[in-house]
């Protein structure tokens, strides 16, 4: 008899020990911010042993809950309104104890003037060894500008603050966590945009420099245009008669150019006339005859 109590009382002595041991392993939190202050939450737990049971609270409306393991079926029934009760049926293995659920809510974020606060209450109401929580804010926000003890409010140790390209993460690391609530608590304001002149003077500039290095270009490129590229587009016809041109220092008589170039006065004439269309000659009228120029600011001799 005195055995029997011995063993009742081990037995009792073990469950009420598995009890004050965390029922918990793990707690992920993983949530983000929007633009809007929207708030999309990833929950991850990994229980010591297989429970068949799991319920929460969440302060807020919950919209768009899943819950799924990999251990089989989760069956939660959800009533949502100011505060949103969540109970689950779990089918946990001794091996395969982890259950995920996610959902968005848009009570999370409340504005307070110039500021938003983040106020989340993801308490599971059960002792946990380790929680891991981040938040990720917007890339146009960032944590208000005040002190690190006045930024967040609860809990107080922050592990990790960093920066992704522009976004801020905001991180908790807690370790033997009893019943106590877990409500993560911080301030956060949008960032300063440029003002509108800065940006309109910035655009300035860039145009403007943008639009002196085209002119400067095209100056220089049809100010020092090379003789060599004039002829490369004029056909043996007019290469004759720009020699010719050439040859007597830029200025000659039409006569002469018929002379040279054994052409007939018709067909200089004609190739005068192309010349004269692309802006390489111009003529100058003498009596009967012409006076053909190179035009220099278009053909350096």
């Amino acid at each position: 008899m005195k055995q029997l109590t011995l063993l009742s009382f081990l037995l009792v002595f073990i469950l009420l020990a598995n009890i004050a041991f965390a029922q918990v392993q793990y707690y992920g939190i993983d949530a983000t911010v929007n633009d809007n202050g929207r708030t999309f939450v990833k929950l991850t737990i990994t229980f010591a042993n297989p429970e068949k049971k799991l319920n929460f609270n969440i302060i807020g409306k919950v919209e768009n809950f899943s819950a799924s393991s990999i251990a089989g079926p989760v069956n939660c029934n959800l009533q949502s309104d100011s505060i949103s009760f969540i109970n689950c049926n779990l089918s946990l293995t001794r091996d395969k104890r982890t259950v995920e659920t996610s959902f968005e809510t848009n009570d999370f974020v409340k504005k307070l003037g110039d500021k938003f606060y983040f106020d989340a209450d993801l308490s599971l109401n059960k002792p946990i060894d380790q929680v891991y929580a981040s938040v990720k804010l917007s890339e146009i926000f960032r944590l208000a500008d005040q002190d690190l003890a006045e930024k967040i409010s609860f809990p107080q140790n922050v592990t990790t603050i960093s920066e992704l390209g522009r976004r801020i993460m905001i991180v908790w690391n807690l370790k033997n966590i009893e019943s106590q609530p877990l409500r993560f608590q911080f301030f956060y304001e949008e960032l300063q945009p440029a003002p509108i002149f800065t940006i309109r003077l910035r655009y300035f500039l860039a145009f403007g420099v943008l639009a002196a290095s085209v002119i400067a270009y095209l100056i220089f490129r049809f100010k020092t245009k090379p003789e060599k590229l004039i002829l490369s587009v004029l056909d043996d016809f007019e290469r004759k008669v720009v020699d010719v041109i050439v040859a007597s220092g830029g200025i000659v008589n039409q006569k002469k150019v018929v002379q040279e170039t054994n052409l007939s006065k018709a067909k200089v004439s004609r190739v005068v006339k192309s010349l004269v269309d692309r802006g390489i000659v111009e003529i100058e009228r003498l009596g009967r005859t012409n006076k053909l120029k190179l035009i220099k600011k278009k053909f350096e001799i």
